[in-house]
């Protein structure tokens, strides 16, 4: 597995709690919808890909098909998933 760098679209509200709503993870630029987060985020290494940051448990919406999905908030705005290689 490898870390892939995607950008996020996101909801922050008044207290700062951050909800990523969006990820653009396909080959070819496209946006998935976020339909739910699980869990509470929290810090986490990704042991397939390498790399730490905070966890956000993801169900996508890929091509009609829903899928879970780890997105790494790294810091420093930089989000990134676990792709296979």
């Amino acid at each position: 597995m490898g870390k892939k760098y995607v950008p996020v679209l996101l909801h922050i509200n008044e207290e700062g709690v951050v909800k990523p709503k969006q990820v653009k993870a396909g080959y070819d630029g496209e946006w998935f919808k976020i339909i739910k987060t699980t869990g509470s985020p929290r810090r986490m290494a990704s042991l397939q890909a390498g790399g730490v940051g905070i966890r956000y448990s993801c169900v996508v919406d890929i091509y009609g098909e829903q899928r879970e999905v780890y997105l790494f908030d790294e810091g420093g705005y930089k989000w990134f998933i676990e792709v296979e290689e």
